[in-house]
């Protein structure tokens, strides 16, 4: 049923322009908010624990905005899945490119954190126009689901590893044919798959697997995200700082820190409808 809706949802959005799907995605946002009790918890809630300092009106302000964010990722895709679509006609501008192709053109092998910032299907046809690009991604749970995800985002031509022991093996074999690759540094790692790091200030559960890569390999190491904007987007890329190859309790906690400041730029871009904090430290009561 879910696989259903979700290709019925795309097939609409085809029929749509940017700008009117994110007009939808509103709507249904503000309709979201009224009557999701639970989507309105976890984003609030992950609002308030990270900025404690905003007015409460402040923080549904903010905790509205980015449920609306949410929605228009989902409802841009059909415009941007489109066989005719040309992502470029999109893109305002990129920032870091070419310290970013320098990089590429060393032939080392490149790591790339996308965080959950703006829209990274938007920063997935992008990297794609490279040559070696691959990214690591968690299947849903509905196989359908998985089967459409795969079709859509395989006309990008982008290798995509699957996020388990095989997908590891086939990550270094990537990265060791000089290509380069895109993890989701802040998706919410399997019990005894992570650590605990700071993230606005907050005992964080995150994923080790980016750190021991970067740790090991010494690749060079790149952050890179598509805001929205008003017409389209804009895109992009931060080197890394030299933490990240430090040690794997300081990259980590680098990691988190580097998210924070991304996300700063533009809060309500942020996925803040996501569980980043269900798993806490022993002892501790859940937020949700």
């Amino acid at each position: 049923m879910k696989a259903i809706l979700f290709n019925l949802i795309l097939k609409l959005s085809q029929s749509l322009s940017l700008q009117k799907g994110r007009n939808v995605a509103h709507f249904i946002g503000s309709i979201m908010w009224k009557l999701s009790k639970k989507n309105k918890n976890i984003t609030l809630t992950n609002i308030k624990k990270c900025y404690p300092i905003l007015t409460l009106e402040q923080q549904n302000k903010r905790a509205r905005a980015s449920m609306d964010a949410a929605l228009m990722n989902f409802f841009e895709l059909g415009c941007l899945w489109k066989k005719q679509t040309k992502v470029e006609s999109y893109i305002e501008n990129i920032y870091g490119i070419e310290e970013f192709q320098t990089a590429l053109n060393e032939e080392k092998g490149l790591l790339l954190a996308a965080p959950h910032m703006g829209n990274w299907e938007v920063l997935n046809l992008v990297l794609a126009q490279f040559e070696k690009f691959a990214f690591l991604y968690k299947p849903p749970t509905d196989k359908k689901i998985e089967e459409l995800l795969i079709k859509y985002r395989g006309k990008s031509k982008a290798l995509q590893i699957e996020a388990n022991l095989k997908g590891v093996r086939k990550i270094m074999m990537h990265l060791k044919d000089k290509g380069f690759i895109a993890i989701l540094p802040d998706q919410r790692p399997k019990s005894g798959q992570g650590m605990f790091a700071p993230f606005y200030g907050i005992p964080t559960y995150t994923m080790t697997l980016f750190s021991k890569l970067a740790v090991k390999t010494k690749v060079p190491v790149f952050f890179a995200y598509a805001l929205r904007t008003e017409k389209g987007f804009t895109v992009h890329f931060e080197k890394s700082d030299n933490d990240i190859y430090t040690n794997l309790e300081t990259s980590v906690a680098y990691l988190n820190k580097k998210i924070q400041t991304i996300a700063d730029k533009a809060p309500e871009q942020y996925q803040w409808t996501y569980k980043r904090f269900s798993i806490q430290p022993e002892g501790e009561a859940s937020f949700y």
